[in-house]
């Protein structure tokens, strides 16, 4: 077996390469699914544009996350996952955003990859343990939460003081 780090430096370009051709047809799949299993996700009744905001939110999650991806196999390094994870986390609970609503979001990508961006053999353990990596960070992230007494809540102000 390949190491991770490894694999990304050997194939990340290529599989990169491999799955942005297919990107419409991978963040399609997820944000269906998004949509079916989560119907309530960013929707805020108080806003004068819920519905278009909540569509906007279920559309855009899979491409952010695609870019992302994108990121990780060409520079090799996993480090920025976990660093727009870490900055992203407080940002995503004002909006009810939960670690379930994520870890979703991570299989289902990875899924639709796997079925409109197959794999190679080699590469299939490697992408599994990318995901994996992910799915670990995401975890571990989750675990903080925001105060939302202290400011940093709901109301709108995105943690500033006001």
């Amino acid at each position: 077996m390949v190491p991770l780090d490894e694999w990304l430096a050997v194939r990340g370009e290529q599989y990169a390469a491999l799955l942005d051709v297919r990107r419409e047809h991978i963040c399609r799949a997820v944000t269906e699914r998004l949509m079916g299993a989560f119907p309530s996700l960013c929707y805020d009744p108080t806003r004068p544009d819920a519905a278009e905001f909540q569509q906007l939110v279920y559309e855009r999650t899979p491409r952010r996350f695609h870019r992302l991806i994108q990121v990780v196999l060409r520079l090799q390094s996993i480090a920025v996952i976990e660093r727009e994870y870490r900055w992203g986390w407080p940002i995503l609970q004002r909006y009810h955003v939960e670690r379930v609503h994520l870890i979703a979001h991570i299989h289902w990508y990875f899924e639709a990859a796997r079925k409109f961006a197959p794999p190679e053999r080699n590469d299939r353990k490697p992408f599994a343990l990318l995901e994996a990596a992910i799915v670990r960070i995401v975890h571990s992230i989750a675990q903080t939460t925001i105060d939302a007494i202290g400011g940093n809540g709901h109301q709108g102000n995105l943690g500033f003081a006001m």
